[in-house]
């Protein structure tokens, strides 16, 4: 019961983590790595605390500061200290239709040459609402 106890007070000092850098909109780096037990693959949730304090309207007592929720990521790169979070939400996907002509010896048989048309899905990464240095990360 101790180490489950001790495990959870390391990860609670451990995260949440701090964004140290952006890279692009869908693209940052927090503060932790290996040493930290991040992985690739692991998901994230970025945010940033609301400047104003929660509390209970009967008690008084603190709730604590609310999440603003910027995002959702992978980590997709790690090193020993730091790592990269990714966007993981896709937008809507685009459809894209590609033309060529081929001159295949088939199609010159059969009278010349032939168009072939090709429709590529395309997809694209939808940005952290934001981010900025000194927001925050924690695993989810």
């Amino acid at each position: 019961m101790d180490n489950v106890k001790a495990t959870k007070n390391q990860k609670e000092i451990t995260f949440p983590a701090t964004i140290v850098k952006v890279i692009d909109d869908c693209k940052v780096v927090i503060n932790r790595g290996a040493l930290h037990e991040v992985t690739e693959g692991q998901q994230f949730l970025l945010y940033k605390l609301s400047e104003e304090e929660i509390k209970d309207p009967i008690s008084g007592k603190s709730l604590g500061y609310l999440e603003i929720v910027k995002g959702t990521g992978k980590i997709t790169h790690v090193q020993e200290q730091i790592s990269t979070i990714e966007s993981d939400k896709i937008g809507p996907s685009e459809r894209r239709i590609v033309r060529k002509r081929t001159s295949s010896p088939l199609f010159y048989a059969l009278g010349g040459e032939q168009e072939v048309e090709t429709v590529v899905p395309s997809s694209r990464l939808v940005p952290f609402d934001d981010p900025m240095i000194g927001d925050k990360a924690k695993p989810i």
